[in-house]
């Protein structure tokens, strides 16, 4: 058994509703001590969208509207080009990788190897396959991976209605990115650290 953890550690902060993916950012860069942004900057560059009635939660960046979009209420989480869009414009030194469910080799040691280089990952992952009454997508940091006869990743949730750090079994996590659970193909980001 062999258990890895991030250096150094999380800080955690909770979301806003709809906003688990830009809080996740968040705790990316508190941890690297890069500048913050508030979670409706970050969401309004993965078109943030929430329904009319949490509208009055909000400020001028957040789009509203009656129908839901195909990647669900909350922040797009599908792809790495407009967060490091993101990260160039404020010049921030990271890189983030999205890594489709469909496109994972090996995640274990996909995780493993980038907690130990010191890189972040988070999930994107149906929370319906680790809870039945969740039926929503969910953003989640990976603060440590144990490997044993199961492998297990303690999380970071920026839920506030969680716990903020609890151990879910990998093959969970990596279930709920199938379309087949919550109707889109979803899967994880890797960020990395650039030069200036």
């Amino acid at each position: 058994m062999g258990s890895t953890a991030i250096q150094p550690p999380y800080i955690p902060l909770t979301q806003q509703r709809m906003c688990c993916v830009p809080c996740a950012v968040q705790w990316v860069l508190l941890r690297r001590r890069l500048p913050i942004f508030t979670q409706e900057e970050i969401g309004k560059v993965l078109e943030l969208t929430v329904p009319p009635k949490h509208k009055k939660l909000f400020g001028h960046h957040v789009k509203v509207s009656t129908k839901m979009p195909p990647h669900g209420w909350g922040a797009k989480a599908d792809e790495d080009e407009h967060l490091n869009a993101f990260f160039r414009k404020h010049r921030l030194p990271l890189r983030a990788k999205h890594v489709k469910h469909s496109e994972l080799k090996e995640p274990e040691n996909l995780v493993e190897k980038n907690i130990k280089k010191g890189n972040d990952v988070m999930f994107i992952t149906f929370m319906g396959v680790i809870n039945k009454k969740y039926r929503w997508g969910h953003a989640l940091v990976v603060s440590g991976i144990t490997r044993d006869k199961k492998t297990t990743v303690t999380v970071g949730d920026p839920n506030f209605i969680a716990p903020k750090f609890y151990d879910l079994p990998l093959e969970k996590l990596i279930k709920g990115m199938s379309k087949k659970h919550g109707k889109v193909e979803r899967g994880l980001y890797i960020f990395s650290k650039t030069r200036r």
